[in-house]
């Protein structure tokens, strides 16, 4: 897929992204698209590329909105291995540091199991 037809496809995953309810399926599917787009744009273009700093930030910040930390901080660490401008990497560092904390987050309220009694009855 060359750049042109990336750069109109993921403008128009965002903008259905943001339309959609917050928090929703949907939505989340639409943010996984967005980060995918970033994601394939920023494989074309060099780290010290506006367009290719703007993809990598925005891949890692769409994982987060797509409810994907861990995938999120995989690529935040991909990407700042990169050579990226100091700038960018802190950028990618912040969004590491959320995608952490949504992890974090997600075990520590992980499902309660309880014991469930019961009795089997002959039929």
């Amino acid at each position: 897929m060359s750049l042109d037809e990336l750069n109109h496809r993921v403008t128009n995953a965002i903008l259905r992204a943001e339309s959609l309810p917050a928090g929703s399926q949907e939505a989340w599917e639409a943010f996984h698209e967005v980060s995918a787009l970033e994601e394939s744009i920023a494989a074309l273009l060099p780290p010290d590329d506006l367009e290719g700093e703007i993809a990598r930030l925005g891949a890692v910040a769409a994982a987060l909105s797509a409810g994907e930390p861990l995938r999120a901080l995989q690529l935040a660490e991909r990407f700042r291995s990169d050579g990226l401008a100091p700038e960018i990497a802190e950028k990618l560092r912040q969004l590491a540091k959320e995608a952490e904390a949504e992890l974090l987050r997600a075990a520590a309220d992980g499902p309660m199991i309880e014991p469930v009694t019961f009795t089997l009855r002959a039929a």
